[in-house]
This record gives C-alpha cells, structure tokens and sequence, in this order.
C-alpha cells in the first residue's frame, strides 16, 4: 500500500510542478492585458528575443492608443506596418471601433517609448510611409 500512495503523492507533485512551471513561462510571454481599471503590457520587462522586441512596441502602441480613449476598451487592432529609421519606430494599422467601421492609427516610439500615437486618415498614415524617420502625427478630426 505505500509503494501506491507514494506513487500517488509523486504524481500530484509532478503535475502541481508542471503547472508551476508552464504559469512561470506563461508569465514570460508578451500580452496587452485590459480591465476596466487598468490596462498593462506583460512579458516586455526583460527582451530577450527579436521577435519579442517587436511585439512588445507593437503592445505599448495599442496600450497608448487604449489609454488616450481613442478606442474603446475591447477594440481589435490589426498591424499592418511597422517601420524602423534612424532612432525612431513607425508603427501603424487599424482599429475596429465597436460597429463602427475600422480607423487608422498611427504611433512613434523612441527606444521603447511611445512619444506619440493618434488615430489619423489613411493618406496620412501612407504619406508617413513614405518619410525616413523623424515622423510626426496629425491626428484626425
């Protein structure tokens, strides 16, 4: 009989550890995480990987744009580009505000800093494509 709960108790501890260690990792994985209060980035403390540089400025540009009100709280937001020149980073897309049809927006990061971000016209956001660096936003009316 003790060889079986030992075996028994074993189990449950491999798979309380498992479970440790797959939150631990979770933890670790970029997300934007939104609540009626409060609205954080997750996972972008310390980049270790190109992949997850990009999509934690990616996540701090939607953390803006949620944080200024220019989208609701459960909008979807689509990247569609994502430029780098000199020491500034370009990143834009739309945003689909509630049943309304999508909107453009647009965001400037400095290091990993957003410095500015608005919702802007399509042309705007082609004509800043066009620029090499030293973008700045005009926000649409």
């Amino acid at each position: 009989m003790l060889p079986l709960r030992f075996a028994l108790f074993a189990s449950l501890g491999a798979i309380a550890l498992w479970g440790l260690f797959s939150l631990l990792d979770n933890l670790k994985q970029p997300e934007l995480l939104r609540s009626p209060r409060l609205i954080v980035v997750k996972g972008c403390d310390a980049i270790e990987t190109t992949q997850a540089r990009q999509t934690c400025g990616q996540l701090r540009c939607q953390k803006a744009i949620l944080d200024a009100k220019l989208a609701p709280l459960r909008a979807a937001f689509e990247i569609t580009d994502d430029l780098t020149a000199h020491e500034e980073r370009l990143i834009g897309g739309l945003v689909q505000l509630a049943a309304q049809a999508p909107k453009q927006f647009a965001c400037v990061l400095q290091g990993e800093k957003v410095v500015q971000a608005a919702l802007i016209e399509a042309e705007e956001l082609d004509a800043l494509l066009n620029l090499d660096g030293e973008w700045e936003l005009k926000p649409a009316d």
